[in-house]
C-alpha cells in the first residue's frame, strides 16, 4: 500500500462481514467553538476556595491568580485546542499523522464498533 493513502485505508481494522455494511456517523464531544480567552493578569482564579480559603487580609490573597500569558508554557495553550474528528482523521494521510493522531483515530475507531455491536445486541 502506498503511505499517502488516508488512515483508514493504513490502519485497516478487520470487522465481521455484517458490520462493514453499515454505516454510523460520529459526534465530538468537542465544541466548535473558539477556545475560551485568556483570563487577565492577577484575576483570581475561580472554583479553587475549597482548596485555597480566601485570606482573611485582603492584601495578602491565598487563591492563585491568573499570571500573564508569557509565565506559562507553550503546552498550556493547546490544552484549549479541540482534539481533531474521526472524519478529519480518516482524510489525513499517514505521512500528516503523528503518533498521537494515529492513537485518537484507532480509539475512536474502536470506540464506534463497540456502539454497533452494542447496537446489534440492543443493549
Amino acid at each position: 500500500m502506498n503511505s499517502s493513502q488516508p488512515l483508514l485505508r493504513r490502519l485497516l481494522i478487520h470487522r465481521p462481514l455484517h458490520l462493514t455494511t453499515t454505516t454510523t456517523t460520529t459526534t465530538a464531544h468537542y465544541s466548535s467553538t473558539p477556545p475560551p480567552s485568556a483570563m487577565k493578569s492577577g484575576t483570581p482564579i475561580p472554583g479553587l476556595t475549597s482548596i485555597y480559603p480566601p485570606s482573611k487580609d485582603p492584601s495578602n490573597p491565598t487563591a492563585p491568580t491568573a499570571l500573564p500569558r508569557s509565565d506559562y508554557p507553550s503546552w498550556v495553550s493547546a490544552l484549549a485546542e479541540a482534539p481533531p474528528t474521526l472524519a478529519k482523521l480518516r482524510n489525513m494521510k499517514m505521512e500528516e499523522a503523528t503518533d498521537k493522531d494515529m492513537r485518537r483515530y484507532l480509539k475512536l475507531v474502536r470506540r464506534n464498533l463497540i456502539k454497533e455491536n452494542n447496537a446489534i445486541a440492543g443493549i
